[in-house]
């Protein structure tokens, strides 16, 4: 049996503490997410411990393993995907209620990760508005414990049967190798390729971070006592510098995941010694409060996603009121502790079977949120609104070159090209009808989250938008002379890089290149983006029907971003 360690609680204290935080807003701690990969560590190291103990005692049962995990996991897991999805038929559109009950599916079958990695597009929900975005790090925890026992039983036996006397040894080389080559593949895959946020969710790109929590636990003990307290200073210095010096644009996981991960193995590793006792870093850590948080950590991290989510969803925005933020965290870490307190020591202290833990904890309750979900779905009523309000249109061209995308007067040649990204697709039916009144037909040719610029980054953009920008980008370079004026407008803020999502950082210096080149021989005119609404007008329906009503703050990105691109315009001749 191993021995309990209170400052493993602390860490796990400290883990949850700044995923939380960054969730409240990224720009208070922007390598919070790194907690994350603390908590890889964390279970990398107990369950190869745990592991390694009992195979070397012989008495490892893969269902023993298993059912001990079961017991652990998956009730909360259970509580939390039952009240999104009872949360999601009251508060989301139909089509994000069919999103939700999908990502429940696979959660409850461990691919979370892989479904969130699949999932986007320009139509979907935001990504801060996906009740269950946060379970891709449990289910790559899960993806690790079916996979990590029978590899090492096998490396176990192979090593074992060629001498004993060096097999600790090699059984850390072994790991070592595994650390050094999961690392090395991260890295080289995440700078060889344009693969987007997709591959933050992988298991392939994440397997050696729970790697790294095995190092520390098949190293033999370090028993020097100034050693020990180093050791662990050491590790929390990586770790605290991984969150002030990480954010969301790092490459990531890659090697910038080692810092994290071998700020938390070095502290799990020196506090394996009982030398370790009296470090004023073990002090810190083993203190009770940091251990009571610690030991909600895994509800707390399970309860306060959702919780966000569904704010956002209704308020609108990313960055939710203060008076929001205090009614919301005392109610995760209401419900983590009752979570904890009600369910997983209850079930935890289950004495049960490997068969009626099946049964009772992971089969029966996954059908049960099946079932439940399809019953949702078939009884969740409809909006009922005007098929006009709910769509673009029948007939607007947007992110395509497969048909002319032909705009006003039908008799006449287009001698107008209008372009940008989805803000100047939304324009479709106004240049067709001015169009036709005047005398005139463009050509609307639009790329989905591209603004069209020469040497445009395509690769900041979604996966599904890249190829689609570089043709859009190729066409406007090459094209450009053929007409007699060119329109041109984009979703301003967002291509300045005011919202969260990515931007290509040189978009500015190079919207004036271009339209400097393009003024050069043909008349500009830059359109001002419109003002953006905080909900849709679909969404605001629902919540009126459900009786919410909230005062929002006018939105004022647009505002600042028209007079960005503004200044750069009044400078240019023939725009």
């Amino acid at each position: 049996m191993m021995k309990y360690r209170s400052d493993i609680d602390g860490l796990r204290a400290l883990a949850v503490l700044s995923v939380l935080i960054f969730h409240l807003n990224s720009d208070w701690l922007p390598g919070g997410f790194i907690g994350v990969d603390v908590f890889f560590v964390i279970s990398g190291f107990l369950i190869s411990h745990i592991i390694k103990n009992e195979v070397m005692q012989g008495r490892f049962s893969f269902f023993d393993f298993y059912k001990r995990r079961i017991r652990r996991i998956l009730p909360p897991l259970y509580i939390v995907l039952l009240f999104s999805l009872l949360a999601g038929f009251f508060l989301l559109l139909p089509e994000d209620f069919d999103r939700l009950f999908s990502s429940v599916l696979y959660s409850s079958a461990f691919l979370a990760n892989q479904f969130f990695s699949k999932d986007g597009g320009y139509f979907d929900i935001a990504s801060d508005e996906k009740p269950l975005l946060h379970i891709w790090s449990l289910s790559i925890e899960e993806q690790f414990y079916f996979i990590w026992p029978l590899v090492f039983l096998l490396a176990f036996r192979f090593f074992s049967r060629r001498s004993k006397d060096t097999l600790d040894l090699s059984l850390t080389v072994f790991v070592t190798c595994g650390v050094a080559l999961g690392f090395a593949y991260s890295q080289y895959y995440l700078l060889s390729t344009h693969a987007g946020d997709s591959v933050y969710f992988l298991l392939r790109l994440r397997f050696s971070e729970l790697l790294v929590g095995a190092l520390f636990a098949f190293l033999p003990v370090y028993s020097h006592r100034r050693g020990c307290h180093l050791l662990q200073l050491t590790g929390i210095m990586l770790i605290v510098g991984g969150l002030l010096m990480l954010d969301k644009q790092s490459v990531f996981p890659g090697l910038n995941a080692l810092i994290p991960c071998l700020g938390a193995g070095l502290f799990i590793y020196g506090g394996r010694s009982e030398q370790a006792t009296g470090g004023w870093v073990m002090w810190v850590f083993q203190r009770p409060y940091m251990v009571a948080v610690g030991l909600i950590s895994y509800s707390l991290y399970l309860w306060h996603w959702p919780i966000l989510a569904y704010l956002r969803y209704v308020y609108g925005a990313y960055v939710l009121p203060l008076s929001w933020l205090l009614v919301a965290v005392p109610c995760m870490f209401i419900l983590a502790y009752l979570s904890y307190r009600l369910v997983e020591q209850r079930c935890k202290r289950w004495n049960v079977g490997f068969t009626t833990a099946f049964l009772a904890l992971f089969l029966l309750p996954a059908l049960a949120l099946a079932g439940l979900g399809l019953g949702l779905k078939a009884v969740k009523p409809s909006l009922d609104l005007d098929p006009a309000l709910l769509s673009y249109g029948t007939d607007v061209c947007h992110g395509t070159f497969d048909k002319r995308c032909l705009r006003g007067d039908p008799e006449k040649s287009p001698r107008i090209l209008v372009t940008g990204d989805s803000h100047a697709a939304a324009l479709n039916s106004f240049v067709d009808e001015v169009g036709r009144k005047e005398g005139w037909q463009a050509y609307v040719v639009t790329g989905s989250s591209c603004s069209p610029v020469f040497g445009f980054n395509e690769h900041v953009l979604p996966e599904s938008s890249r190829e689609p920008c570089k043709n859009l980008k190729e066409y406007i370079a090459t094209a450009y002379r053929q007409y007699e004026a060119v329109i041109f407008t984009s979703f301003w803020s967002y291509q300045l890089g005011e919202e969260p999502e990515a931007a290509d950082p040189d978009y500015l210096s190079k919207l004036e290149h271009t339209l400097r080149s393009i003024a050069a021989s043909t008349p500009v005119y830059v359109l001002s983006d419109v003002p953006e609404l905080a909900v849709s007008p679909i969404r605001q329906e629902l919540f009126s029907r459900l009786g919410i009503h909230i005062e929002r703050a006018p939105g004022k990105k647009a505002q600042a971003a028209n007079t960005i691109i503004k200044q750069i315009v009044d400078r240019i001749p023939n725009v």
